[in-house]
């Protein structure tokens, strides 16, 4: 039981920091950090939250239920930093942009940073040199991008002792390409196209209107309605011909070298990480970590572990990750 090793009353602090947006501007983005009370320098922990529908669930807010979970971390030990992301909290005014490997990073990187200088400012006793990175889902994902990013643009200024994920769309190549080959409803399918749209804004060579993407009457209502419309679940009638066949023939070189951008799953990861995944997950499939795990391992990691959670979907492996984490960095700090 997590709740055996709880020791510490958390004090909870919005933080508001400048990070960048997909564009490039500089913009105001904000977070929650959480600092146990406790005199001793303590490891430092950044979690990054999994997909969110409302204002309310950002962890600046001090609602959601991954303040629980962050909660329950800090209490135990952990000074704990969750970024809103952009699009939430300070930055509510923007648009989340959903899925996208480099504002997903930089605001996570920026919101570290920023906790680090709270420590400064308020001449507080700094984190020791233990440094964690961790998330599910959209937040899986958010994490092996800022851990990507750390490591290969930061290394002087980060030395990151571990770090978990769980359920990430790491290979969003073959993401793309499961969707379009599937002939079957999609339950999760409307955050899938929220992906596409985000893309769609982000990237200055796309900017398509929606029905080069989908066939009518539903690219009319998703303009109409946004992408959480009701709409048809079924790829194979919800998107147009020409979309799947220029990716299917690689013609569509744009949007595929989009898609590609966002990937973050082949690269040497130099730190110890274990990636969690549930093999019956239809929300965010067992692909992407296993994908990602073979990948590195072909490049030469020697310290990541890829748990496989044998019947586990999108929802109910988050407990198996949330315990593991929890003892696989407690493993990190004993040596």
């Amino acid at each position: 039981e997590t709740s055996f090793f709880i020791r510490y009353g958390v004090k909870g602090v919005k933080i508001t920091y400048k990070t960048i947006s997909p564009s490039g501007e500089q913009i105001l983005a904000s977070g929650a950090l959480l600092v146990p009370d406790n005199s001793i320098a303590m490891p430092f922990l950044s979690f990054q939250h999994g997909t969110i529908l409302d204002e309310s669930s950002a962890p600046s807010n001090f609602q959601s239920e991954f303040n629980t979970i962050s909660l329950i971390y800090a209490s135990t030990g952990y000074i704990m930093a969750l970024p809103d992301y952009i699009g939430y909290g300070a930055s509510l005014n923007l648009d989340h942009p959903y899925e996208h490997r480099k504002s997903l990073a930089t605001a996570t990187r920026d919101m570290i940073r920023a906790s680090y200088e709270y420590f400064k400012l308020k001449k507080l006793n700094q984190p020791n040199d233990k440094l964690f990175l961790s998330g599910y889902s959209e937040g899986g994902f958010a994490t092996m991008a800022t851990f990507k990013l750390l490591q290969e643009e930061h290394p002087n200024e980060f030395n990151i002792s571990g770090v978990t994920v769980g359920a990430g769309a790491y290979n969003k190549t073959d993401f793309v390409n499961w969707i379009i080959n599937s002939t079957s409803e999609l339950e999760f399918i409307n955050n899938f196209i929220w992906v596409l749209d985000a893309y769609n804004n982000i990237y200055p060579q796309l900017q398509r209107p929606y029905d080069s993407y989908f066939n009518e009457p539903w690219a009319t209502t998703v303009a109409n309605y946004g992408v959480f419309a009701p709409i048809e679940t079924n790829p194979s009638l919800l998107f147009n011909n020409a979309f799947v066949e220029g990716l299917k023939n690689g013609a569509d070189t744009d949007f595929i070298s989009a898609i590609a951008d966002n990937n973050c799953y082949s690269w040497l990861p130099k730190s110890p990480m274990q990636l969690y995944h549930g093999t019956d997950d239809t929300f965010v499939p067992y692909f992407n970590s296993e994908t990602a795990y073979n990948a590195m391992i072909e490049l030469g990691a020697s310290n990541i572990e890829l748990i496989t959670i044998d019947g586990g979907d999108h929802f109910t492996s988050v407990s198996e990750y949330a315990a593991g984490t929890f003892l696989f960095f407690l493993s990190i700090q004993n040596k």
